[in-house]
């Protein structure tokens, strides 16, 4: 694997794999995945396309992918305001239960990189409702536990329990402590690319109880295990 970008400011995460074949996951990201020989599989909904060279999966959408003799970019984005959506609508994107996917597509390398500069300039990540924002900066920002957390943000933002958490799951689309899950796997990540250290301090330094949570966790969200993932640390320009 060849990690492209990680910026968790911007939400911006891309890499390169010789093939990918995953178990049945969802994340809070905008995924889009371009094949840059062969072609690829992806089964969501209970339904399966195969032969794919191109496919964009909305965030928090059940899905796998597996391929075989095929080498991919993968983009993932996150998207919590209507910037991308519109960008994708104009585009001629359309989602069909949550995914577009093409077996052809003669601009797919286009498509793939004007997203990316699209993050690059503009911001994705922020969400409209200036609590919600205000909140994911809060969890980015601090390292408590869930309960602590809530408290907290009711405070901060002055909303009840099952206010925030109503909002939140509508501008985000996951829980907060979801969201909390996900905040703890990118520290993660970041810290076993760029530091010189194991997978057991990571888990430790991130929030989770052991190895064993982090790596659950890890397939839960991005399908497979982070050992498997993450076999490089070098960030490639």
């Amino acid at each position: 694997m060849k990690i492209h970008d990680f910026d968790t400011k911007k939400g911006i995460y891309s890499f390169q794999l010789d093939q990918l074949n995953t178990e049945n996951h969802s994340h809070p990201v905008v995924e889009i995945i371009s094949a840059i020989n062969g072609t690829f599989s992806l089964q969501s909904n209970g339904q399966i396309n195969d032969n794919l060279v191109f496919a964009i999966i909305d965030s928090n959408t059940e899905h796998k992918v597996f391929s075989k003799n095929c080498s991919i970019r993968m983009l993932m984005i996150e998207s919590h305001n209507l910037t991308l959506t519109e960008f994708l609508d104009n585009k001629g994107v359309k989602f069909k239960n949550g995914v577009f996917s093409k077996t052809n597509l003669a601009k797919k390398n286009e498509l793939f990189s004007e997203v990316k500069n699209l993050a690059r300039t503009i911001d994705l990540k922020t969400p409209l409702d200036t609590r919600i924002a205000e909140s994911i900066k809060f969890i980015e920002e601090n390292e408590l536990e869930y309960k602590n957390l809530i408290s907290e943000l009711t405070s901060k933002v002055c909303l009840s329990d099952s206010r925030l958490s109503h909002l939140f799951k509508e501008h985000i689309g996951i829980s907060i402590k979801k969201y909390l899950v996900w905040n703890r796997l990118r520290q993660a990540i970041n810290l076993y690319l760029r530091e010189n250290t194991n997978l057991t301090n990571v888990s430790v330094q991130s929030g989770f109880f052991d190895q064993a949570h982090l790596t659950n966790s890890f397939k839960n969200v991005l399908g497979v295990s982070p050992s498997k993932a993450y076999n490089s640390r070098i960030l490639q320009s």
